[in-house]
């Protein structure tokens, strides 16, 4: 089966809650057509998801009528995609930035993957997988683990702790902290822009 990263328009207002309900109601529709529907989150903007299929034909069925049933497609991602040439270093942490801005964790954390993968040992390494983590810890937010989300803030927290400077290239890691660290004391999880 071929693996494919699916966003729809959260046009009904789901949130992380409505996580194991909403995964019945899309594995169900998507059934018919022999297509799996696994790993959902949900975000303020979108319902997502990976969505396993036999061929083209049947993703754009699938899709075609999860669109009708629960919004319209807002993106795709062949996750099967292999990554050719090496990525440039800030192209990949501007769009991370985004990612991570637009509450698309997943992407962000496998986006962020491909430079932390070829980085050597140090506190650059660290700091990547500081933010990869953060991104992995709103991710289980979204598939409502919160208890995951805020167990995994002192792993991220420690990691972010070996950059000495404010910021890495354009984010602003004291501010990452100040803000994993609210969600780590509170034990409330707010979401917020980097």
């Amino acid at each position: 089966m071929h693996r494919f990263l699916i966003r729809l328009e959260n046009s009904k207002g789901y949130a992380p809650k409505d996580t194991i309900s909403l995964l019945i109601l899309l594995r169900k529709s998507a059934e018919e057509f022999g297509s799996v529907v696994k790993n959902l989150r949900v975000t303020e903007n979108a319902i997502e998801f990976d969505l396993y299929v036999l061929d083209s034909k049947k993703k754009e069925e699938t899709v075609a009528k999860l669109e009708k049933e629960f919004g319209r497609r807002t993106s795709e991602r062949d996750l099967e995609k292999e990554e050719v040439t090496p990525p440039d270093k800030v192209a990949v942490l501007k769009q991370s930035v985004e990612l991570f801005n637009e509450q698309r964790y997943w992407e962000c954390h496998e986006t962020l993957e491909q430079i932390w993968r070829r980085e050597l040992k140090g506190p650059e390494k660290d700091v990547q997988q500081g933010i990869i983590l953060a991104a992995s810890a709103l991710v289980h937010f979204q598939k409502n683990e919160d208890d995951v989300c805020i167990g995994m803030m002192p792993k991220a927290l420690a990691k972010l702790d070996s950059w000495y400077e404010k910021k890495y290239y354009m984010i602003d890691i004291e501010h990452l902290r100040e803000k994993l660290k609210e969600i780590q004391n509170t034990r409330t999880i707010h979401l917020f822009k980097i």
